[in-house]
């Protein structure tokens, strides 16, 4: 005797039947709904919704890191630029000093 035919030979409780009989009906229903039209545009709809919203939250983001690029870039410059000027302040008082016939004081 196979495991099977001691299976089929089996004399179930109705607990037991039951359990088994809403697993198949569990199981039918998962099936049907798999190929359910209706349960599959629904699916799609949800999957291009939360692409969409992905791709919305990447832009946002792209866009505040562009602008937090942008804002440490002119800072920079700005530091570079009046790191500049005092030094070519210094610089032409160093030249007027030390030009010829200039009336300028050491």
């Amino acid at each position: 005797m196979s495991q099977d035919d001691a299976n089929e030979r089996r004399v179930l409780s109705r607990k037991e039947l039951a359990r088994e009989l809403r697993q198949q009906a569990y199981q039918r229903a998962k099936e049907r709904r798999a190929k359910d039209p209706r349960v599959l545009a629904m699916k799609e709809a949800a999957k291009a919704q939360r692409r969409e919203l992905y791709r919305q939250v990447k832009d946002k983001r792209s866009a505040a890191a562009a602008e937090q690029k942008r804002a440490v870039k002119a800072k920079r410059q700005q530091e570079t630029t009046d790191k500049r000027a005092a030094a070519d302040a210094g610089l032409m008082q160093l030249i007027v000093c030390t030009a010829k016939g200039s009336s300028a004081q050491n």
